[in-house]
Protein backbone atom coordinates (compact mmCIF):
# COMPACT_ATOMS: atom_id res chain seq x y z
CA UNK A 1 0.00 0.00 0.00
CA UNK A 2 1.54 3.31 -1.10
CA UNK A 3 1.35 6.05 1.54
CA UNK A 4 0.37 9.61 0.56
CA UNK A 5 0.79 12.89 2.45
CA UNK A 6 -1.49 15.81 1.52
CA UNK A 7 -0.22 19.34 2.21
CA UNK A 8 -2.50 22.31 1.52
CA UNK A 9 -3.75 25.25 3.56
CA UNK A 10 -7.15 24.84 1.89
CA UNK A 11 -9.14 22.33 3.97
CA UNK A 12 -11.62 21.76 1.13
CA UNK A 13 -8.77 20.83 -1.23
CA UNK A 14 -7.30 18.46 1.36
CA UNK A 15 -10.67 16.82 1.86
CA UNK A 16 -11.29 16.45 -1.89
CA UNK A 17 -7.89 14.82 -2.45
CA UNK A 18 -8.40 12.53 0.52
CA UNK A 19 -11.75 11.30 -0.79
CA UNK A 20 -10.40 10.70 -4.31
CA UNK A 21 -7.25 8.92 -3.12
CA UNK A 22 -9.26 6.57 -0.92
CA UNK A 23 -11.10 5.42 -4.03
CA UNK A 24 -7.83 4.30 -5.62
CA UNK A 25 -6.68 0.73 -5.09
CA UNK A 26 -3.23 0.43 -3.54
CA UNK A 27 -3.04 3.95 -2.11
CA UNK A 28 -3.97 5.48 1.24
CA UNK A 29 -3.56 8.85 2.94
CA UNK A 30 -1.11 8.56 5.83
CA UNK A 31 -1.31 12.20 6.91
CA UNK A 32 -2.38 15.77 6.21
CA UNK A 33 -0.82 19.16 6.89
CA UNK A 34 -2.09 22.72 6.53
CA UNK A 35 1.28 24.51 6.67
CA UNK A 36 4.81 23.89 5.50
CA UNK A 37 6.11 23.59 9.06
CA UNK A 38 3.45 21.03 9.88
CA UNK A 39 4.24 19.20 6.63
CA UNK A 40 7.88 18.69 7.66
CA UNK A 41 6.78 17.23 11.01
CA UNK A 42 4.23 14.87 9.44
CA UNK A 43 6.75 13.83 6.77
CA UNK A 44 9.37 12.94 9.40
CA UNK A 45 6.78 10.90 11.28
CA UNK A 46 5.20 9.04 8.35
CA UNK A 47 7.87 8.93 5.59
CA UNK A 48 5.29 8.76 2.78
CA UNK A 49 5.86 7.39 -0.71
CA UNK A 50 4.08 10.36 -2.31
CA UNK A 51 3.44 13.99 -1.31
CA UNK A 52 0.81 16.23 -2.89
CA UNK A 53 1.76 19.75 -1.80
CA UNK A 54 0.48 23.24 -2.47
CA UNK A 55 3.19 25.67 -3.54
CA UNK A 56 1.87 28.80 -1.83
CA UNK A 57 1.23 28.41 1.90
CA UNK A 58 1.74 30.63 4.96
CA UNK A 59 5.29 30.42 6.32
CA UNK A 60 7.26 27.69 4.56
CA UNK A 61 6.15 27.35 0.94
CA UNK A 62 5.82 24.06 -0.91
CA UNK A 63 9.20 24.69 -2.54
CA UNK A 64 10.78 25.36 0.86
CA UNK A 65 9.46 22.07 2.18
CA UNK A 66 10.58 20.24 -0.96
CA UNK A 67 14.11 21.61 -0.51
CA UNK A 68 14.23 20.40 3.10
CA UNK A 69 13.00 16.95 2.12
CA UNK A 70 15.38 16.64 -0.82
CA UNK A 71 18.36 17.33 1.45
CA UNK A 72 17.89 13.86 2.95
CA UNK A 73 15.41 12.05 0.72
CA UNK A 74 15.71 11.65 -3.04
CA UNK A 75 13.14 8.85 -3.31
CA UNK A 76 9.81 10.28 -2.10
CA UNK A 77 7.75 11.42 -5.09
CA UNK A 78 6.58 15.03 -4.76
CA UNK A 79 3.77 16.61 -6.79
CA UNK A 80 3.41 20.37 -6.43
CA UNK A 81 -0.04 21.93 -6.72
CA UNK A 82 -0.82 25.48 -7.81
CA UNK A 83 -3.91 27.45 -8.81
CA UNK A 84 -2.05 29.09 -11.70
CA UNK A 85 0.90 28.52 -14.02
CA UNK A 86 4.21 30.09 -13.08
CA UNK A 87 7.23 29.45 -15.30
CA UNK A 88 9.79 30.39 -12.64
CA UNK A 89 8.21 28.10 -10.06
CA UNK A 90 8.11 25.30 -12.60
CA UNK A 91 11.86 25.71 -13.21
CA UNK A 92 12.52 25.53 -9.47
CA UNK A 93 10.41 22.40 -9.28
CA UNK A 94 12.55 20.71 -11.93
CA UNK A 95 15.71 21.49 -9.95
CA UNK A 96 14.20 19.78 -6.90
CA UNK A 97 13.31 16.63 -8.84
CA UNK A 98 9.61 17.31 -8.46
CA UNK A 99 7.66 14.65 -10.34
CA UNK A 100 5.05 17.03 -11.76
CA UNK A 101 3.78 20.57 -11.40
CA UNK A 102 -0.04 20.26 -11.29
CA UNK A 103 -2.80 22.81 -11.67
CA UNK A 104 -5.65 22.92 -9.15
CA UNK A 105 -8.30 21.71 -8.92
CA UNK A 106 -7.19 18.18 -9.69
CA UNK A 107 -9.91 16.03 -11.27
CA UNK A 108 -10.55 12.39 -10.38
CA UNK A 109 -9.58 11.29 -13.89
CA UNK A 110 -6.30 13.22 -13.76
CA UNK A 111 -5.47 11.88 -10.30
CA UNK A 112 -6.36 8.35 -11.36
CA UNK A 113 -4.08 8.53 -14.38
CA UNK A 114 -1.29 10.02 -12.28
CA UNK A 115 -1.39 7.33 -9.58
CA UNK A 116 -1.93 4.50 -12.05
CA UNK A 117 1.22 5.56 -13.91
CA UNK A 118 3.08 5.88 -10.61
CA UNK A 119 2.09 2.38 -9.57
CA UNK A 120 2.97 0.91 -12.97
CA UNK A 121 6.39 2.57 -13.00
CA UNK A 122 7.17 1.51 -9.45
CA UNK A 123 6.10 -2.07 -9.86
CA UNK A 124 7.44 -2.40 -13.38
CA UNK A 125 10.99 -1.72 -12.23
CA UNK A 126 10.99 -4.72 -9.90
CA UNK A 127 8.44 -7.01 -11.56
CA UNK A 128 11.09 -8.86 -13.59
CA UNK A 129 12.70 -9.97 -10.31
CA UNK A 130 9.32 -11.25 -9.18
CA UNK A 131 9.12 -13.35 -12.33
CA UNK A 132 12.27 -15.27 -11.33
CA UNK A 133 10.78 -16.23 -7.98
CA UNK A 134 7.36 -16.99 -9.44
CA UNK A 135 9.08 -19.47 -11.73
CA UNK A 136 10.53 -21.25 -8.70
CA UNK A 137 7.02 -21.57 -7.26
CA UNK A 138 5.41 -22.67 -10.52
CA UNK A 139 7.86 -25.56 -10.97
CA UNK A 140 6.44 -27.24 -7.87
CA UNK A 141 9.82 -28.69 -6.87
CA UNK A 142 10.84 -27.81 -3.32
CA UNK A 143 14.50 -28.39 -4.14
CA UNK A 144 14.24 -25.31 -6.38
CA UNK A 145 13.31 -23.29 -3.30
CA UNK A 146 16.42 -24.53 -1.52
CA UNK A 147 18.80 -24.16 -4.45
CA UNK A 148 17.12 -21.64 -6.77
CA UNK A 149 17.06 -18.45 -4.72
CA UNK A 150 20.73 -17.54 -4.60
CA UNK A 151 21.18 -16.57 -8.26
CA UNK A 152 18.23 -14.13 -8.62
CA UNK A 153 19.00 -12.66 -5.19
CA UNK A 154 22.61 -12.07 -6.20
CA UNK A 155 21.40 -10.25 -9.33
CA UNK A 156 19.32 -7.95 -7.16
CA UNK A 157 22.27 -7.19 -4.89
CA UNK A 158 24.58 -6.62 -7.82
CA UNK A 159 22.33 -3.76 -8.90
CA UNK A 160 20.95 -2.45 -5.60
CA UNK A 161 23.41 -3.71 -2.98
CA UNK A 162 24.21 -0.19 -1.76
CA UNK A 163 20.58 0.96 -1.65
CA UNK A 164 19.03 -0.50 1.49
CA UNK A 165 15.66 1.20 0.98
CA UNK A 166 15.38 -0.26 -2.51
CA UNK A 167 16.30 -3.72 -1.25
CA UNK A 168 13.58 -3.56 1.40
CA UNK A 169 11.10 -2.33 -1.20
CA UNK A 170 11.95 -5.14 -3.63
CA UNK A 171 11.79 -7.99 -1.13
CA UNK A 172 8.62 -6.76 0.54
CA UNK A 173 7.01 -6.42 -2.87
CA UNK A 174 8.17 -9.87 -4.01
CA UNK A 175 7.12 -11.48 -0.73
CA UNK A 176 3.72 -9.82 -0.73
CA UNK A 177 3.00 -10.75 -4.34
CA UNK A 178 4.02 -14.37 -3.80
CA UNK A 179 1.82 -14.67 -0.73
CA UNK A 180 -1.06 -12.88 -2.47
CA UNK A 181 -1.01 -15.55 -5.15
CA UNK A 182 -1.32 -18.36 -2.60
CA UNK A 183 -4.43 -19.45 -0.76
CA UNK A 184 -4.04 -17.93 2.68
CA UNK A 185 -7.29 -18.02 4.62
CA UNK A 186 -10.97 -17.29 4.36
CA UNK A 187 -10.40 -13.63 5.14
CA UNK A 188 -8.21 -12.84 2.15
CA UNK A 189 -4.52 -12.23 1.67
CA UNK A 190 -2.19 -11.97 4.65
CA UNK A 191 0.46 -9.28 4.93
CA UNK A 192 4.02 -10.48 4.39
CA UNK A 193 5.39 -8.12 7.05
CA UNK A 194 3.09 -9.52 9.73
CA UNK A 195 3.96 -13.11 8.78
CA UNK A 196 7.68 -12.65 8.18
CA UNK A 197 9.07 -9.34 9.53
CA UNK A 198 12.02 -8.20 7.44
CA UNK A 199 15.11 -7.13 9.39
CA UNK A 200 15.94 -3.87 7.64
CA UNK A 201 19.25 -3.59 9.48
CA UNK A 202 20.52 -6.89 8.06
CA UNK A 203 18.94 -6.84 4.60
CA UNK A 204 22.15 -5.38 3.16
CA UNK A 205 23.50 -8.95 3.29
CA UNK A 206 22.32 -11.31 0.49
CA UNK A 207 22.32 -14.34 2.78
CA UNK A 208 19.76 -12.70 5.06
CA UNK A 209 17.50 -12.12 2.07
CA UNK A 210 17.95 -15.75 1.06
CA UNK A 211 17.06 -17.01 4.54
CA UNK A 212 14.02 -14.72 4.66
CA UNK A 213 12.75 -15.55 1.19
CA UNK A 214 13.09 -19.28 1.84
CA UNK A 215 10.56 -18.90 4.66
CA UNK A 216 8.19 -16.99 2.38
CA UNK A 217 8.51 -19.60 -0.38
CA UNK A 218 8.01 -22.45 2.08
CA UNK A 219 4.82 -20.76 3.27
CA UNK A 220 3.54 -20.44 -0.30
CA UNK A 221 4.29 -24.10 -1.05
CA UNK A 222 2.56 -25.22 2.15
CA UNK A 223 -0.56 -23.10 1.52
CA UNK A 224 -0.95 -24.48 -1.97
CA UNK A 225 -0.49 -28.05 -0.70
CA UNK A 226 -3.07 -27.54 2.06
CA UNK A 227 -5.50 -26.03 -0.42
CA UNK A 228 -5.37 -29.26 -2.40
CA UNK A 229 -4.93 -31.68 0.51
CA UNK A 230 -6.26 -30.19 3.79
CA UNK A 231 -4.93 -33.19 5.73
CA UNK A 232 -1.41 -31.81 5.20
CA UNK A 233 -2.14 -28.88 7.52
CA UNK A 234 -1.58 -31.11 10.56
CA UNK A 235 1.60 -32.49 9.01
CA UNK A 236 3.11 -29.02 8.54
CA UNK A 237 2.10 -27.94 12.04
CA UNK A 238 3.70 -31.04 13.53
CA UNK A 239 6.92 -30.55 11.55
CA UNK A 240 7.18 -26.87 12.51
CA UNK A 241 6.52 -27.59 16.19
CA UNK A 242 9.11 -30.38 16.26
CA UNK A 243 11.69 -29.09 13.78
CA UNK A 244 14.28 -28.91 16.59
CA UNK A 245 13.65 -32.50 17.66
CA UNK A 246 14.73 -35.90 16.35
CA UNK A 247 11.58 -36.81 14.41
CA UNK A 248 11.02 -39.26 11.60
CA UNK A 249 8.28 -40.43 9.30
CA UNK A 250 6.77 -42.79 11.90
CA UNK A 251 6.25 -40.01 14.43
CA UNK A 252 4.66 -37.80 11.76
CA UNK A 253 2.14 -40.37 10.54
CA UNK A 254 1.25 -41.46 14.09
CA UNK A 255 0.74 -37.91 15.34
CA UNK A 256 -1.25 -36.85 12.28
CA UNK A 257 -3.29 -40.07 11.93
CA UNK A 258 -2.44 -40.57 8.27
CA UNK A 259 -1.19 -43.64 6.43
CA UNK A 260 2.43 -43.67 5.30
CA UNK A 261 1.56 -44.61 1.73
CA UNK A 262 -1.04 -41.87 1.30
CA UNK A 263 1.15 -39.19 2.90
CA UNK A 264 4.15 -40.15 0.78
CA UNK A 265 2.09 -40.07 -2.40
CA UNK A 266 0.36 -36.71 -1.92
CA UNK A 267 3.49 -35.09 -0.51
CA UNK A 268 5.60 -36.16 -3.47
CA UNK A 269 2.92 -34.85 -5.85
CA UNK A 270 3.07 -31.39 -4.27
CA UNK A 271 6.76 -30.99 -3.46
CA UNK A 272 8.57 -33.45 -5.75
CA UNK A 273 10.52 -34.57 -2.68
CA UNK A 274 9.80 -37.09 0.07
CA UNK A 275 8.60 -36.04 3.51
CA UNK A 276 12.00 -36.78 5.03
CA UNK A 277 13.89 -34.91 2.33
CA UNK A 278 11.60 -31.93 2.92
CA UNK A 279 12.35 -32.17 6.65
CA UNK A 280 16.11 -32.30 6.02
CA UNK A 281 15.94 -29.32 3.63
CA UNK A 282 14.12 -27.25 6.23
CA UNK A 283 16.64 -28.22 8.89
CA UNK A 284 19.59 -27.43 6.61
CA UNK A 285 18.04 -24.04 5.91
CA UNK A 286 17.99 -23.36 9.65
CA UNK A 287 21.51 -24.73 10.00
CA UNK A 288 22.81 -22.27 7.40
CA UNK A 289 21.23 -19.48 9.40
CA UNK A 290 22.94 -20.63 12.60
CA UNK A 291 26.32 -20.95 10.89
CA UNK A 292 25.96 -17.55 9.24
CA UNK A 293 24.68 -15.60 12.23
CA UNK A 294 26.36 -17.33 15.19
CA UNK A 295 29.64 -18.93 16.20
CA UNK A 296 27.92 -22.13 17.32
CA UNK A 297 29.92 -25.30 16.83
CA UNK A 298 28.78 -28.12 14.55
CA UNK A 299 27.78 -30.16 17.60
CA UNK A 300 25.73 -27.28 19.02
CA UNK A 301 23.85 -26.70 15.76
CA UNK A 302 23.28 -30.42 15.28
CA UNK A 303 21.80 -30.66 18.78
CA UNK A 304 19.55 -27.62 18.19
CA UNK A 305 18.11 -29.31 15.11
CA UNK A 306 17.50 -32.72 16.66
CA UNK A 307 20.51 -34.56 15.24
CA UNK A 308 21.92 -36.66 18.07
CA UNK A 309 25.22 -37.28 16.29
CA UNK A 310 27.19 -34.39 14.84
CA UNK A 311 28.91 -36.72 12.34
CA UNK A 312 25.56 -37.71 10.86
CA UNK A 313 24.48 -34.07 10.78
CA UNK A 314 27.70 -33.16 8.94
CA UNK A 315 27.03 -35.86 6.34
CA UNK A 316 23.50 -34.56 5.77
CA UNK A 317 24.79 -30.99 5.49
CA UNK A 318 27.43 -31.97 2.94
CA UNK A 319 24.86 -33.96 0.96
CA UNK A 320 22.66 -30.90 0.43
CA UNK A 321 25.32 -28.17 0.33
CA UNK A 322 28.03 -30.13 -1.50
CA UNK A 323 30.56 -28.74 0.97
CA UNK A 324 31.55 -29.30 4.58
CA UNK A 325 30.42 -26.98 7.35
CA UNK A 326 33.94 -25.56 7.54
CA UNK A 327 33.98 -24.89 3.80
CA UNK A 328 30.54 -23.30 4.02
CA UNK A 329 31.59 -21.00 6.85
CA UNK A 330 34.72 -19.97 4.98
CA UNK A 331 32.71 -19.12 1.87
CA UNK A 332 30.28 -17.05 3.94
CA UNK A 333 33.11 -15.22 5.68
CA UNK A 334 34.66 -14.42 2.31
CA UNK A 335 31.37 -12.98 1.06
CA UNK A 336 31.12 -10.80 4.16
CA UNK A 337 34.73 -9.72 3.77
CA UNK A 338 35.74 -11.12 7.14
CA UNK A 339 37.88 -14.03 6.03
Amino acid sequence: MYQILIVDDDSIMRRALNVMINKMDGFEVCGEAATGTEAVKVYEKTHPDIIFMDILMPGLTGLDVAKLIREKDKETTIYLLSAYKNFNLAKEAVKLQIKEYLLKPLSMSALSELLTNYKRDKEGSISHYLNSFEEVVSQGDFRKVYYGLEEPINRIYKKYGDDQEKLVEIFRYVGQRLIAQSIVDDNGTADVESLFPLNECLISEPMIAQLWLFKVMNYVYEREAVRRYPVLQNVFVYIDENIHSDIGLNQIIESCSISQGYLSRIFKSQFQVSVMEYLHLKKMHLAKGYFYLTNDSVAEVAFKLGYNESNYFSKVFKKYENKTVQQYRKSMQAKRGTA
